[in-house]
């Protein structure tokens, strides 16, 4: 009975690299909530509850795709320039372009209802011609992506830590506020790319340290990061100490990646694998469901205002919604192959392909 019973619950099948995918669908859902968040305040749906909170969770989402984008890019400084260009600039300068693009038309059409910086330019054609040096759409990832690839490769022939050591005092002046571009793609690239680097540089050993990690240790990690996310969520002004942000980057990815080698094993979480292994697909669509769901609500903001605690509720449920749609949308959407990969090789368009979301 007991072997039935934990057979049932715990998977003895596990891919190696899996929790790699989990990892993945816990960002992409926790980026799916951010954007919710903000979509929702902007109709004037109260959010009250998330507010310190969102200074915690914006620790890990983003760090999390970087590192686990340079784990798949450390072979790049091997490469030439002609490679690298066929092999992976090309396929994130067209997709950042092609859906920059996409996002325009659609806000010509759709009323925008946020109330950000980035979507006041959400329609403004000269934002979208400035986009390779002006960042102002949510698809900045992409960009910061073929950025970070072009940066890593420039610094092939240097020793690892003087591009590792550049990035991280850019990152700990940045997220502290003591450098600023205005423009928050562009300071979130600066503040990223630290993580992107370590990943591409320390694969191995990045792999090994999450693998080998024990029970013990991973309860450590947690307790770490428990511990910085309580003082951090009572000390905000903590965030204005330069470095402090990046520990607790640092930490929030060791608890967040040993943790995901154990939660991976258990079946009821398969669905968070599920969403990981689709998580660019999520990605390129999600705004454009968030944007048509948060519009009626814009209209009616009242409807909503019996709802004890909304802000959580509201945002839980949208976050649920545009996860699933996203995931059904992508599934016809990817049909369309050019929509997910740069459509040509040599000039010659190519036939169907797997999506780069798919193949990876």
């Amino acid at each position: 009975m007991d072997v039935q019973r934990r057979s049932g619950w715990v998977r003895d099948d596990v891919g190696r690299r899996e929790w790699v995918d989990l990892v993945k669908g816990v960002a992409i859902i926790m980026i799916v909530a951010y954007h919710s968040s903000l979509f929702l305040n902007s109709v004037g749906v109260d959010a009250a509850g998330i507010g310190r909170a969102r200074i915690v969770l914006d620790l890990f989402p983003m760090p999390a795709f970087f590192l686990i984008s340079g784990l798949f890019h450390t072979r790049v400084r091997e490469w030439s320039f002609a490679d690298l260009w066929r092999r992976r600039l090309r396929q994130y300068l067209y997709l950042y372009v092609l859906w920059s693009v996409l996002r325009f038309l659609f806000y010509l059409v759709v009323p925008n209802v946020r109330a950000d910086g980035a979507g006041q330019a959400a329609d403004d054609p000269v934002a979208l011609l400035l986009i390779l040096v002006w960042p102002i759409s949510s698809y900045w990832f992409i960009y910061a992506l073929f950025v970070f690839t072009i940066v890593f490769w420039a610094f092939r022939r240097m020793p690892p830590w003087v591009l590792l050591a550049l990035t991280a005092v850019a990152s700990a002046l940045t997220s502290a506020g003591l450098l600023d571009t205005d423009n928050v793609g562009l300071n979130r690239m600066i503040e990223y790319l630290v993580f992107f680097v370590a990943g591409a540089y320390f694969h191995r050993r990045i792999y090994t340290a999450v693998e080998r990690t024990g029970p013990l240790g991973t309860v450590v990690a947690v307790v770490g990061f428990a511990a910085f996310a309580a003082v951090a969520t009572f000390v905000p002004r903590l965030g204005g100490i330069p470095g402090v942000a990046l520990v607790g980057q640092v930490l929030v990815l060791a608890a967040g990646f040993t943790l995901a080698t154990w939660l991976v094993r258990l079946r009821p979480l398969g669905w968070l694998t599920y969403v990981g292994v689709r998580s660019l697909n999520i990605y390129l669509v999600h705004i454009f469901v968030i944007a048509l769901l948060a519009l009626p609500l814009a209209l009616v903001p009242e409807a909503l205002d019996s709802l004890p605690g909304r802000g959580l509720l509201v945002i839980g449920a949208m976050t649920a919604v545009v996860t699933a749609l996203s995931i059904l949308l992508t599934r016809y959407l990817t049909r369309v192959s050019w929509l997910f990969v740069y459509p040509f090789r040599n000039g010659v368009k190519l036939r169907a392909r797997r999506p780069a979301a798919e193949r990876s």
